[in-house]
């Protein structure tokens, strides 16, 4: 079974020792994406069509529009994915906000698959 994102909010939720921080959304935003800061200070879900998007982190409340306000687990585990290999990278992938085992062109690494459905989130920036 391939990696991709839970997509019942009810499933997404930080585990003990999770990073939490609060942003503005720039657009839409669903419960388990993978989320990146934009130019404008705003974060977006993450892909990687264009130049490098660094993974900020993944988002945790029910969906959110542009302008309101996302917590965000950028380090730290979090229930939010279904079939990950366990021990395998994981990275933003050129579907907007949907996580990636594998990496060819512009993905950045959001973290580690701790489990099927954990990932610790651990951001590369380089």
């Amino acid at each position: 079974m391939a990696t991709a994102r839970d997509t019942v909010a009810e499933h997404i939720k930080p585990l003990e020792g999770a990073i939490v921080r609060r942003f503005t959304s720039g657009a839409a935003i669903a419960a388990g994406e993978l989320v990146s800061m934009s130019s404008d200070g705003y974060i977006d879900p993450s892909d990687s069509t264009a130049a490098k998007n660094y993974v900020l982190g993944v988002a945790i409340q029910a969906a959110a529009a542009a302008g309101a306000r996302v917590d965000v687990v950028v380090f730290g585990p979090v229930v939010c994915l279904t079939g990950a290999t366990p021990g395998g990278l994981q990275y933003n992938s050129t579907t907007a906000g949907e996580p990636l085992e594998t990496v060819a062109g512009n993905q950045t690494v959001a973290g580690i698959a701790e489990s099927a459905t954990v990932l610790f989130v651990h951001p590369a920036t380089v």
